[in-house]
């Protein structure tokens, strides 16, 4: 079986540490940013050859928010979740755009849900434009 990738986005290297090896424990092969810039960057490079975002919503050089919805632009269905621990609650309204949003201090399993979440989200979105 082929690891999943994904990119994971912020600018504290034990958050990203955190998330990796969360997510490294499931069989995900992770790769490490420090901020939206580099993010949208490696993105590009990537292709579809990325599963996942995990990406923090506020960091200096590109906040999360701008960078998820130029990542959204290119790959539509590609499931992204944002953290946040500036206790910012709700996800922000945006026609079309969907994330799935996780409050920082946050367990494992906390994480994998909302990646459960947003990757059904996204096949769910991927369905609704197939037929329609």
């Amino acid at each position: 079986m082929v690891p999943r990738r994904c990119l994971i986005v912020d600018d504290d290297s034990s958050v990203r540490t955190y998330v990796k090896e969360v997510l490294e424990r499931q069989q995900f092969q992770t790769i490490e940013t420090e901020d939206g810039i580099q993010g949208l960057r490696m993105a590009e490079k990537l292709g579809d050859a990325l599963d996942l975002i995990v990406s923090d919503l506020r960091m200096p050089g590109g906040d999360g928010l701008t960078f998820a919805w130029s990542v959204r632009e290119s790959f539509p269905t590609l499931p992204i979740v944002i953290m946040s621990g500036n206790g910012e609650s709700g996800q922000p309204k945006r026609p079309t755009i969907s994330f799935e949003f996780l409050q920082k201090p946050f367990v494992p399993a906390a994480l994998l849900t909302a990646i459960e979440n947003a990757e059904h989200a996204m096949r769910m979105r991927a369905k609704a434009s197939a037929s329609g």
